[in-house]
């Protein structure tokens, strides 16, 4: 009794947020500048989601007032919990493949990435904010990745269930610990919060939780795919851009064609 009334609060707590929206998010993008100066970075732990969410916010939710909110959160609970135990059952980690995807985009377009294992941002003093103060790197910039949202979710209007993976990123400079690249990626479900929208793949959609449950390996892959999705969306954001043309490069380049063609001519 105890542990379903904990479910059953669980699964309150979420819904009201849900339908209470998001604030606003940070939005920051990296300078071109910042981008040419930032050879390597130290991404820290990535925290392994507890629970696998499967959330209904078209049912009883949706038109009944307070009850019906309270009878769709118990259901959203029950729901959670079972496709939650099916994951930990499987030994399933998901953490990983965030992590992998995000190391490997960066390597492959040119920075020198490193994990920080062992080492987490900690609360700060005002209890909500991230504090880096004790990180230990030598790289120019410390990278935090974290899931906000995590799993299947049935949107308002909208009967079938779709992944859900709502993942932030953030950059500091490793000494100043300023920011210098921070953003929200939503793929699935899009919670208008100045995230950036990735579309999930129409191949992982279930018409009731008795389907998703019922193609279980199936819709893991979903949300990995979700994942992938997100990674490859943070390295293009990070992609190294051509230096800038100067005057002086210019010149140079003019000088150095007119020798060329100068010599090709005698």
């Amino acid at each position: 009794m105890k542990n379903s009334s904990k479910a059953t609060l669980f699964g309150c707590g979420l819904l009201v947020t849900l339908l209470s929206g998001c604030t606003t998010l940070p939005n920051t993008d990296m300078k071109p500048e910042a981008r040419q100066k930032l050879h390597s970075i130290a991404i820290l732990d990535v925290t392994e989601p507890k629970r696998v969410a499967v959330v209904n916010l078209g049912g009883a939710a949706a038109g009944f007032g307070l009850i019906g909110a309270l009878t769709q959160a118990a259901v959203n609970s029950s729901h959670t919990s079972t496709y939650t135990d099916h994951v930990t059952a499987g030994k399933i980690a998901f953490a990983p493949d965030i992590v992998d995807g995000v190391t490997g985009r960066l390597t492959d377009t040119g920075y020198q990435v490193v994990r920080l294992n062992g080492q987490k941002a900690k609360l700060a003093d005002d209890g909500k904010s991230d504090d880096y103060s004790a990180i230990q790197t030598d790289a120019d910039a410390i990278m935090n990745v974290w899931f906000t949202s995590f799993g299947y979710i049935s949107p308002p209007n909208q009967p079938d269930y779709i992944p859900w993976v709502v993942v932030r990123a953030r950059i500091l400079d490793a000494k100043t610990k300023q920011d210098i690249y921070f953003k929200t990626f939503a793929c699935g479900y899009d919670i208008k919060a100045n995230s950036v929208h990735v579309d999930s793949d129409f191949a992982y959609t279930y018409g009731s939780f008795s389907d998703l449950e019922k193609n279980f390996d199936k819709s893991v892959e979903g949300i990995k795919s979700c994942e992938k999705s997100v990674a490859d969306m943070i390295g293009r954001d990070l992609a190294r851009t051509p230096a800038p043309v100067t005057a002086a490069t210019t010149m140079t380049t003019t000088a150095a064609t007119a020798t060329a063609t100068a010599t090709a001519a005698k």
